[in-house]
Formats: C-alpha cells, structure tokens, sequence
C-alpha cells in the first residue's frame, strides 16, 4: 500500500508539473541560444545543422540570416533589433503560404521556445500560428494557436512562444502555416527548480501518509 500511495504522490506531481503553452514578451527561461548570426541569406529548402545539436527542418523554403522583412501590419524586423533580438533571423518563404518550419533536437529538451512575429495582410485577424512540440517518434506532444499582433509602424516586435514541461521529453519544435520570422531559439534540457519541488512536495506527502497508517 505505501508503494501504491508512493506512486500516486509522485504521479500528482508530475501531473501538476506539466507544462503550459509559452507566451510570453520576452523569454522566461534561460538555456542554449541560436541566433542566426552566423548565417547570410541562405535559402534552405529541407534541412540544415544549426549546431547545438539542433537540424532545422523546413517542408518549404526558408532563408536563413535574414535582415529585413516586411510583416504587413506586425510591423517591420531590421537587423538592428532589440533586448529580445538582434542581427540576422529565420524567415519563411513559403510559396502557397502553407508548411512549416521546424526544429530537430539530437538530445531531447524539457523546455523550448524563441521570439517570433508573422506576417499579417491588412485587416486580418485571423492568421492563426501553430505552434508544436514533438516526441521521439514525431508524434504531437503539446500544440497550440496563438494570433500575434503588433504595432503596423512597429520594429522587431513580437512574442516569445513555446513550451516548458515536466521531462526532456521535446525532440521536435515547429510553427506552421503563414510567413513568420524567428529568432533566439532557447532550449533547455534541465527541469525548472519549481519541478523539483513539486516532486519534493509528492514524496512528503507519501511519507506522512505512510507514517498515519503505521501510527
């Protein structure tokens, strides 16, 4: 019984820890960065090795090392950015606006995210992003839709998104559909201090109803 009841405490925790969508101004954690500095306009049409471990996968084009471009009403990215970003950054090109540009991780992460904007046509409001985490077997882990709008006379704007769970239990990241811009990709493989004191919290409890039941 006190196994049983062992194992439920640990399970409330690690229920209770799950992650929640990222959405955020800035980035909310801290971790390995790419920031697309080192690239210089490169078209990719599949994939490409960012290093970090980490492929980028692309069912279209995109440009790696991008300085400017044009989001219509969100505004303008330039290479001179801001606290959040600065210098060259991922841009797609998608030619029917539909595909998706992805991250591939060597070594799973537990919490992953970057900055991001997209292209908004005049008057739009409805030019949903997808955001997606994967696990090892490219199955969908946690997803979410998020409209990002700023200012139309605005630069380098946007949101940081992504997800924070549990485990390292993230392999893939992508967003999908529409024309974006991305830059300062955060990955992290270590559980926030909050997880652990959870688990902590879970054990705790097992512990006091086990010495109820002997008492």
């Amino acid at each position: 019984m006190q196994t049983k009841l062992f194992a439920a405490a640990l399970l409330a925790a690690s229920v209770s820890a799950q992650a929640a969508p990222v959405i955020a101004d800035s980035a909310t954690f801290t971790g390995d960065v790419i920031t697309f500095n080192e690239f210089d306009g490169q078209t990719v049409a599949s994939s490409l090795d960012l290093g970090h471990g980490v492929t980028l996968t692309t069912t279209s084009n995109a440009i790696v090392g991008q300085y400017a471009q044009d989001l219509g009403d969100n505004g303008l990215w330039s290479v001179v950015g801001n606290a959040n970003r600065d210098g060259g950054f991922l841009a797609s090109a998608f030619v029917n606006k539909h595909g998706e540009v992805g991250f591939s991780f060597a070594n799973p992460v537990s919490s992953v995210g970057a900055f991001v904007n997209q292209f908004q046509a005049s008057g739009k409001t409805n030019n949903n992003l997808l955001v997606v985490a994967y696990d090892i077997d490219g199955y969908v882990l946690e997803s979410f839709s998020v409209h990002i709008d700023t200012d139309a006379f605005g630069y380098d704007e946007g949101k940081f998104l992504g997800f924070k769970r549990a485990k390292a239990d993230i392999y893939g990241f992508g967003f999908v559909d529409g024309s974006m811009v991305i830059d300062n990709v955060v990955t992290s493989a270590v559980p926030e201090p909050g997880t652990w004191g959870l688990v902590l919290a879970g054990l705790g409890v097992a512990g006091f109803v086990a010495r109820r039941r002997q008492a």
